[in-house]
């Protein structure tokens, strides 16, 4: 469910005494989430300042039993259970406990505050070891440890990765599984585009992280499937955390006059690569070095191509030819999502013609594995078949005789009946 469900969830349908699970891979911004969209929620649902609701954050992987039932004492020759600090425990057992301790010559403390709100935030719930698994069960389920009440209107919420395939983990039974209220937790790129516009407008990363993600959205979550392969051979991809970390640190940079998007390359691969793993890494370093740096927005080509367009390109891509296929990658990804217009289809030609071959070639190749229907549509006229053409064959002459697009060009004017004239021309369509 993405960001917009669950809120709507937690905001009209939660009850504070049913547990809410968050489920999904690692690093997608659930705790993120509950430290702080869950937190405003839930100070909204009950009218309170955001400062009165306390986010109490526990990894069940590394705790003991007596880290969560807490431990006992003896008083008059009966034990009675003490609750570790971090529990908000309900007025009426500390009431009954500064009873006791008075009783006995001992001072209770009180440390929940009765009219704030707490959440009991359990990260990390399946990689507890067995007794822990055991010894939540009351509390997701009655909201109570070892007999001991929490706090009304306290909320219990579990985090945790669903893949058995890539994380270590307990599996629930069945009885602890029904205690909780579990959502996929699967925000949308344009979800995660808007939190990372806001934390550049906090100050928090480099405005790069937000320049390459809303180019290349797929990168932001990577498909399980990918994970899957990444993790058998030990390798690492980007998660939404890596992204803004790595955000963080580049921010840094800058903040320290030494903004490496601006150059070195090699250095900014090998520190994006630390974070995002190798392959992204590198990406992201082609795209601040050869994309981010010319400013080339795509946009524009697909959909505003102009004259001056075309002059600035052609200059761009002559001054640097390396910076023009990772941005006939970047338009790609734009044109493969789209219904193209007539105006969009002259753009891509417009643009493609800007080009040096082996961006074209790279742009052809891309478009016919990935929309080989889109591409056949497009190419009807007899300049876009010459365009792209004569990037991806081969204009050496044989000796004696034509080069392969030559023998291409001139069997495939005879069969369209065609001049050379009319092989500049994007207004014949061309018939199947």
């Amino acid at each position: 469910m993405d960001i917009s469900g669950i809120n709507r969830f937690v905001k009209n349908g939660l009850i504070p005494s049913h547990t809410l699970g968050l489920m999904g891979n690692h690093g997608i911004g659930k705790t993120s989430y509950v430290h702080n969209t869950f937190r405003k929620l839930i100070a909204e649902k009950h009218g309170i300042p955001l400062e009165r609701v306390h986010v109490i954050s526990r990894c069940v992987s590394i705790m003991d039993p007596a880290d969560l039932i807490g431990n006992f004492q003896e008083f008059g020759g009966r034990t009675y259970n003490c609750p570790p600090s971090w529990i908000p425990t309900s007025k009426e057992y500390d009431d009954e406990m500064e009873k006791l301790y008075a009783e006995n010559g001992k001072h209770y403390s009180r440390l929940t505050k009765y009219d704030d709100i707490y959440v009991l935030f359990l990260d990390e719930c399946k990689r507890g070891n067995a007794v822990i698994q055991d010894g939540i069960m009351e509390l997701l389920l009655e909201h109570r440890l070892f007999g001991v009440n929490l706090k009304e209107n306290t909320y219990v919420v579990c985090a945790d990765n669903d893949n058995a395939k890539i994380y270590n983990g307990t599996r629930r039974d069945p009885a602890q599984e029904s205690r909780i209220k579990n959502f996929t937790f699967a925000p949308t790129n344009k979800e995660y585009l808007e939190d990372f516009s806001n934390r550049i407008d906090k100050g928090e990363i480099h405005s790069v992280i937000y320049k390459f993600l809303n180019k290349y959205p797929d990168f932001i979550v990577l498909p399980s499937k990918t994970i899957e392969e990444l993790a058998i051979q030990g390798k690492k991809g980007p998660c939404p955390r890596d992204w803004t970390q790595l955000g963080e640190c580049l921010k840094k940079f800058a903040e320290s006059g030494d903004d490496i998007t601006l150059g070195g390359q090699s250095f900014l691969a090998e520190i994006a690569s630390s974070y995002v793993g190798s392959a992204h890494g590198l990406r992201f370093a082609d795209f601040c070095t050869l994309e981010c740096k010319h400013e080339i927005d795509l946009d524009e080509v697909l959909n505003r191509f102009s004259d001056d367009l075309a002059k600035r390109l052609v200059d761009e891509f002559k001054a640097s030819p390396k910076a023009a296929v990772p941005t006939t990658h970047g338009l790609l990804e734009l044109v493969k999502k789209q219904k193209l217009t007539d105006i969009q289809s002259r753009n891509i030609l417009g643009f493609l013609e800007c080009c040096p071959g082996e961006a074209v070639a790279a742009f052809v190749k891309g478009w016919l594995k990935d929309r080989p229907d889109q591409y056949s549509t497009w190419r009807v006229t007899p300049r876009r078949h010459k365009v792209t053409n004569a990037a991806i064959m081969n204009k050496q002459r044989k000796v004696g005789g034509m080069s392969a697009y030559e023998t291409w060009q001139k069997n495939f004017m005879k069969a369209k009946n065609l001049t050379e004239a009319d092989m500049d021309r994007d207004d014949i369509i061309l018939a199947d």
